[in-house]
């Protein structure tokens, strides 16, 4: 028995939310209006340079988030589904929702519709069995980072890194580390009275206190009037593989089980 009907109305068709007894929310499909239309893709394309190539990369193909070229996106490619991202965002990830009106998400999702090559995707070079020895050995990967609740916390969780980052942007986080250094995972030293210093990844700071968690993954609280100084460190925890740790091969090994990893 339906219990109540949510619905806006809209000069287009949008989702109408139906809650049924057990309680779960049902969407009917989203079309988009503007799909096709010049002047929405042109919009749609300043959207995009403004608010999206920061992670996406300016030319889509991925930065610090995947690659929208390709098509192939783990949370669908409908319209309904393309929308429903995009303002709401990805749970546990950096998308975070947007407060785009509605024409401006109809706009993007427009101009994304143009740059989307079906079928296409990355390279898929390496050995992803090859690349998962690597991780966890020779590597040590999994020394700082967890998979699926297994490894390290010093490091970000890499779960759902397949589909979070772009290979080139894996690439170069992987030979250059300090590249790019997630929230969270800033390092820096904190320098008691007496001199000692501790290194770690800072995880929660106000006025009167810093949070870091240490190399052997101690989660310690300081107060700062018992500190004699901060430093925000430049150069990320985790060490560069340069060709001198990992060859051209083996990084390519690695990519390849990286991007196998896309959640549960």
């Amino acid at each position: 028995m339906l219990r109540r009907i949510v619905a806006r109305s809209l000069l287009f068709v949008i989702p109408v939310t139906v809650w049924t007894a057990d309680g779960a929310a049902q969407t009917r499909e989203m079309k988009n209006p503007l799909e096709g239309q010049r002047k929405a893709i042109d919009q749609g394309e300043f959207v995009y340079k403004r608010r999206c190539s920061n992670c996406h990369g300016l030319d889509a193909r991925g930065y610090r988030a995947p690659d929208l070229t390709a098509g192939q996106f783990v949370n669908g490619t409908s319209d309904a589904q393309l929308y429903r991202v995009i303002t709401r965002g990805i749970p546990t990830t950096e998308m975070s929702g947007t407060n785009m009106n509605e024409d401006e998400v109809w706009a993007l999702i427009s101009y994304i519709r143009t740059i989307m090559k079906q079928g296409a995707n990355e390279a898929t070079r390496g050995n992803a069995r090859t690349g998962e020895a690597l991780y966890s050995g020779k590597g040590g990967c999994g020394n700082c980072h967890m998979v699926n609740g297994k490894g390290g916390r010093s490091g970000p969780d890499l779960s759902r890194i397949g589909v979070a980052r772009s290979q080139m942007a894996l690439a170069r986080e992987i030979r250059s580390a300090s590249e790019y250094i997630p929230q969270g995972y800033e390092p820096v030293t904190v320098v008691m009275r007496d001199g000692r210093q501790i290194k770690g990844a800072r995880k929660n700071e106000d006025s009167f206190s810093v949070q870091i968690m240490d190399t052997n993954e101690q989660l310690s609280t300081f107060l700062k009037k018992d500190l004699r100084d901060v430093i925000e460190e430049k150069k990320s925890l985790m060490p560069d593989y340069g060709p001198d740790k990992l060859t051209e091969t083996e990084l390519d090994d690695l990519l390849a089980y990286l991007r196998t990893l896309r959640g549960r």
